[in-house]
């Protein structure tokens, strides 16, 4: 089981940090809307993994001029329609399959392998840790910006789960920094080690190169985040903040 040190340390790998680059916020005021650095001009495509019934996010792309390249295996294509919407029922998994893509694999069958100017959003229930997992620096390096759901916090008392966690936080902020979080209020808190965690969080992260950054002290939530269940209040991690 981990320490409370150690809970504390792998935290605050996701801990964050204020960008030169003002944060705006695309798609709902509700779930399924996300809070991203204002940093949208000249990407190349935005890829979402994980839509359900939900894809405000990737609406508001594609107004934008955006194409949007969606995956989902759970559903046969998303509820609206749009020009710049390319849906393929394929999961995201670490190897390409017949039902399933690497993101390298993504990249590839939509000719996008010599771009680093990429949105990433996912939202795929957990299965993000082990597709992750293992990937290398240099394939993060093409994407500008990532905004992502983390579920299973509850589990940083397993070692297994832990060490996972550690691996792809300490990935994924090697060329990114994160700039935006935001609890899931529709998923709940765990005390572990006399730390709350919650159990799903979102995340926006912002490549290094695309502006300057220091430790950010600004509410949580901030006055661009919502609910993600209208009928409850949002989660405050910040409550000694004065």
């Amino acid at each position: 089981m981990a320490s409370q040190t150690e809970i504390l340390r792998l935290l605050r790998l996701v801990s964050p940090y204020k960008s030169s680059t003002d944060k705006v916020r695309l798609g709902s005021n509700g779930d399924g809307g996300y809070v991203v650095n204002d940093d949208l001009a000249g990407l190349e495509g935005a890829f979402s993994l994980g839509i359900g019934q939900e894809v405000s996010f990737d609406l508001a792309l594609a107004r934008l001029g955006f194409p949007v390249f969606q995956y989902d295996p759970t559903v046969n294509g998303p509820p609206v329609d749009h020009p710049l919407f390319l849906f393929r029922k394929i999961g995201w998994a670490s190897k390409n399959g017949p039902e399933t893509r690497s993101l390298i694999g993504m990249l590839e069958e939509n000719n996008l392998t010599n771009s680093n100017n990429l949105l990433l959003k996912f939202d795929v229930e957990g299965a993000e840790w082990h597709a992750l997992k293992g990937m290398s620096e240099r394939e993060f390096g093409r994407w500008r910006i990532i905004v992502a759901e983390f579920h299973w916090f509850q589990q940083l008392n397993n070692p297994e789960f832990f060490k996972t966690a550690q691996e792809v936080f300490e990935l994924l902020t090697t060329r990114h920094i994160v700039t935006h979080i935001h609890p899931n209020n529709n998923a709940g808190l765990t005390f572990l080690e006399g730390v709350v965690v919650p159990n799903v969080l979102e995340v926006t992260f912002l490549r290094r190169d695309r502006g300057t950054f220091v430790p950010s002290r600004d509410p949580i939530p901030s006055s661009l985040d919502y609910p993600n269940a209208a009928e409850r209040p949002d989660i405050i991690l910040n409550a000694f903040h004065r």
